[in-house]
């Protein structure tokens, strides 16, 4: 997955997906990484759980737990 095609579109539901239940300042995070500086972003194998559909809609296809999946996958693109 290559984070530096995104459009804001792509943006605003990565962002959804990756903070639900986030506190502010790490949403934020997020967005600004993802905005900003998604070439630093290095490329791990679980993003290719994150995907687009047709209609360009994100989703993430967990392999066993979901909100460990996701927290993995905040911490990828906070901590590159």
């Amino acid at each position: 997955m290559e984070f530096s095609e995104l459009t804001e579109n792509d943006i605003n539901q990565i962002v959804a997906i990756v903070t639900h239940r986030c506190r502010i300042k790490t949403i934020n995070r997020v967005r600004s990484i993802l905005t900003y500086s998604p070439s630093l972003i290095p490329n791990y194998g679980i993003f290719e759980r994150l995907t687009k559909d047709d209609k360009g809609n994100w989703s993430y296809c967990a392999g066993q737990s979901y909100p460990d999946e996701i927290r993995t996958l905040r911490d990828c693109i906070l901590n590159g």
